[in-house]
């Protein structure tokens, strides 16, 4: 009887894996077909291009058409959405009023939202993410200017929904940090050569510096630019340290090239905040790794080699103008007068303004009640990024916005040992701690690509530290096995 009733079991379990996998079956045919379908509908806009006479219009057109193609491609596989948005969000361009950066934040979470499970969300990045988000939006009730308030709110509440997505869609990839890591590399090597074209003076694509002699390759300023850099060369550096340890010649190898090419480009931008955000970045690498002492030793061995071979790599004519800048930091230049002015303004405003002045609207605030012969124009930002992101989303929003800072760094530095993922975390929250260090006299979410460099590095932490802590399970009552031939042996689930 009992024999009889296994039989009788296992036949069903065969003719329920069958029709499992014709469904997949038919699913993935669907998909292919429906991606299919919009590569070449993109293809023959792209083709028509041609007709638009200028270059400008066809990269215009162009970046419409991959735009459009990349809601297909996330709304039909939100990670590989999350992967075209990490790749593409440093190429900003500008057409018809707007950028190519700010269309791709605004409308991939509209087609991703729904993926969100709240459960996959840890507590406190959601009440650090809510924070910052009303907190926007109770700013632009009182802001001057309502449209620019509204702008960065939505800015924030998109970057927020990205984060949720990827922390529940992303959760169960063991590989997802790593190859994120890999993505925002092979975006910044592109992002550098042509910042090196743009030093040449050759400014095809980017246009000619905003500041002549400074590179800000896709970027608005010279300092972002140097900000994006230091944060992906932080990251490189964790790459080299971990490939070592697993024995990845090549791979440790190829980061090592870009590392060092990564450190002639920041100090071909001559920015003091890009290399504060770098030595902050790689001091709270060390810090983060006290603990475990053989990775704190090789660490300490690979940032001595880099920085030198940087040191050599980088003219010296190059050297000699950041040492003068450095030297003159000491707050009787003109520049730095106006910057400690602006903190000051930006201080008095916050303490002034609970619920802020509204994300774009300091400039407001300065033109009607600051006096001050250091002021010279009504500047955007206050220069400091944790008084500038009070101004944008008040206390409220400034106390989320301290949350999503401080939470990965707390996490990593409480965890006790760990792998070589729990290393690549220490990287994603010291790169989160450069961009504050360069944070302290800058601001650099006026360009919209750091809303989404930010939440990647808050998710880079939460996932990297989830590997390792669930690399021994704590036992629990054996679970049914699963058939063979099931959906979820070659999903990977």
């Amino acid at each position: 009887m009992v024999r009889l009733a296994r039989e009788r079991l296992a036949k069903l379990q065969r003719m329920a894996t069958r029709v499992r996998l014709a469904i997949a079956g038919r699913a993935g045919r669907s998909t292919l077909a429906t991606t299919a379908l919009a590569v070449v509908l993109a293809v023959l806009v792209g083709l028509a291009t041609v007709k638009l006479g200028s270059f400008q219009h066809q990269l215009k057109a162009l970046i419409i058409v991959m735009a459009g193609l990349a809601l297909v491609v996330a709304a039909l596989r939100p990670d590989y959405g999350l992967v075209i948005l990490l790749a593409l969000i440093p190429f900003g361009f500008g057409f018809y009023g707007t950028g190519s950066d700010t269309v791709l934040l605004w409308t991939l979470p509209l087609v991703m939202v729904w993926r969100i499970r709240v459960r996959d969300v840890p507590p406190w990045v959601a009440v650090g993410g809510l924070a910052l988000v009303a907190g926007g939006f109770i700013a632009m009730l009182g802001a001057h200017n309502k449209i620019n308030a509204l702008e960065g709110a939505i800015d924030w509440l998109s970057a927020i929904l990205i984060l949720f997505v990827a922390l529940t869609v992303l959760r169960e990839r063991r590989d997802a940090s790593r190859r994120m890591v890999d993505i925002f590399t092979g975006s910044a090597v592109i992002v550098l050569i042509f910042g090196f074209l743009q030093k040449a003076g050759i400014d095809a694509v980017v246009g000619a510096p905003y500041n002549p002699g400074l590179p800000n390759s896709f970027f608005a300023y010279y300092t972002v630019y140097a900000g994006y850099v230091a944060m992906a060369a932080t990251l490189a550096t964790a790459e080299i340290l971990i490939a070592l340890d697993e024995r990845k010649v090549v791979r440790a190898s190829t980061y090592g090239a870009v590392l060092v090419f990564m450190l002639a480009g920041l100090a071909e931008a001559t920015s003091r905040g890009g290399i504060v955000a770098l030595a902050a970045g790689w001091l709270i690498f060390l810090v983060l790794n006290v603990r475990r002492g053989p990775t704190l030793a090789r660490a300490v061995g690979i940032l001595a080699v880099f920085a030198a071979a940087g040191y050599v790599a980088t003219p010296a004519a190059t050297i000699a103008r950041i040492e003068h800048r450095f030297a003159l930091s000491n707050g009787t230049q003109g520049e730095d007068k106006t910057r400690f002015a602006l903190h000051k303004a930006g201080e008095q405003a916050l303490s002034t303004h609970p619920f802020g002045l509204g994300y774009g609207n300091f400039a407001y605030y300065l033109s009607s009640n600051v006096r001050s012969s250091n002021i010279g124009q009504a500047f955007f930002h206050a220069h400091e990024t944790p008084i500038q992101i009070g101004l944008d989303a008040g206390w409220v929003g400034l106390a989320g916005f301290l949350v999503l800072f401080a939470g990965p760094i707390l996490l990593v530095f409480t965890r006790r040992g760990g792998g070589m993922s729990t290393v690549r975390a220490s990287a994603f929250a010291a790169a989160l701690a450069g961009l504050m260090a360069q944070g302290l006299y800058d601001y650099l979410f006026y360009d919209t690509a750091f809303f989404v460099f930010f939440v990647a590095l808050v998710w880079g932490t939460v996932h990297a530290l989830s590997i390792d802590s669930g690399a021994n399970p704590p036992r629990s009552r054996p679970a049914l096995r699963r058939p063979w031939f099931s959906r979820e042996r070659f999903s990977g689930g």
